[in-house]
């Protein structure tokens, strides 16, 4: 099992051995963060300029076509070592952090980011002090030709708690977030999944939970972002994001109106991450609101919208 105490472990050994490495998290403890109250619930601001090759990343078939799979074993920098935790996977740490603790999990094997990799329960049961979390091909993931999720500690991801404190252990099976006694900004459906056949069957249909293509209204693997964790009570979690918009409106438009966001699972989970302070200063609540409704579901579109398994 991963604990504190091997992840503290590993992230020293890696320190000694790669000085880049150390460079990038000393560098992330003065990113600034401020905080705004949305209905009760605190989303961050995360002004992080390491970001900005992940957040500008042209992610079209032709773009990937011309550049070298950056999380391929052969092309990734010698120093950097992996954990070995579930088969078929790379536990490696991730050199352009979010997080103190930021991994990326990553295929052994280069296929497509086009399903949630149901080994994501395995790695959150190998290490329940972590959360994980996957971005689709077209929901925030800057590699979607090599599948990959990441992880960071629970705390850090906003939405956990209130996820927990809304949808209790004891309600197992799907919750849709608008039940919640609470008007968050994001929309998403909250899974307990219980160690028993009718959570199998319920953890089953999680590669097939996603959104849809807002163009053609087609439903669309490449729209989803997946968080999953173990609560306290041992609890399997999961929260899924449907998506319609890869990118907002703004991350397109003119310079002066411009706001340079790529949502991923972090930005769905209530963690803005922002590579230019001009945005980072002046991004407020309801563009935020504007951002969750343009790239997630709004609360009508939650309601109504049944993926095929559902």
């Amino acid at each position: 099992m991963i604990t504190l105490e091997s992840i503290n472990d590993f992230y020293e050994a890696q320190f000694r051995e790669w000085p880049g490495l150390k460079a990038s998290y000393d560098a992330l403890m003065t990113a600034e963060r401020r905080i705004m109250d949305m209905a009760g619930m605190n989303v961050g601001l995360q002004y992080n300029p390491q970001r900005r090759q992940s957040t500008e990343a042209a992610v079209d078939s032709s773009s990937l076509a011309k550049r070298p799979c950056f999380l391929c074993k052969t092309n990734r920098p010698k120093e950097q070592q992996s954990l070995k935790i579930i088969d078929g996977w790379d536990w490696l740490i991730n050199p352009y952090p979010i997080f103190p603790v930021h991994f990326t999990i990553v295929s052994k094997a280069h296929e497509p980011q086009e399903e949630i990799p149901l080994d994501m329960v395995a790695a959150a049961d190998a290490a329940p002090c972590l959360a994980f979390f996957y971005n689709g091909a077209r929901s925030g993931a800057s590699a979607p030709d090599h599948l990959h999720f990441q992880a960071t500690l629970k705390d850090e991801l906003p939405l956990l708690p209130i996820v927990e404190r809304c949808h209790t252990a004891d309600k197992s099976g799907i919750m849709l977030s608008t039940d919640f006694p609470a008007d968050l900004p994001m929309k998403f459906w909250s899974l307990v999944v219980m160690p028993d056949p009718t959570g199998m069957q319920l953890l089953s249909i999680l590669p097939k939970l996603y959104g849809f293509d807002a163009t053609t209204g087609a439903p669309d693997p490449g729209m989803v972002n997946v968080i999953v964790w173990m609560d306290a009570s041992r609890r399997l979690r999961v929260v899924v994001f449907p998506r319609k918009h890869h990118r907002p409106a703004c991350y397109y438009a003119e310079e002066k109106d411009r706001c340079l966001v790529s949502p991923g699972a972090v930005d769905m989970a209530g963690l803005f991450i922002l590579p230019r302070k001009e945005d980072f200063d002046r991004l407020d609540t309801e563009g935020i609101k504007d951002i969750y409704d343009q790239c997630g579901l709004t609360a009508d579109e939650l309601r109504n919208y049944r993926p095929a398994p559902l």
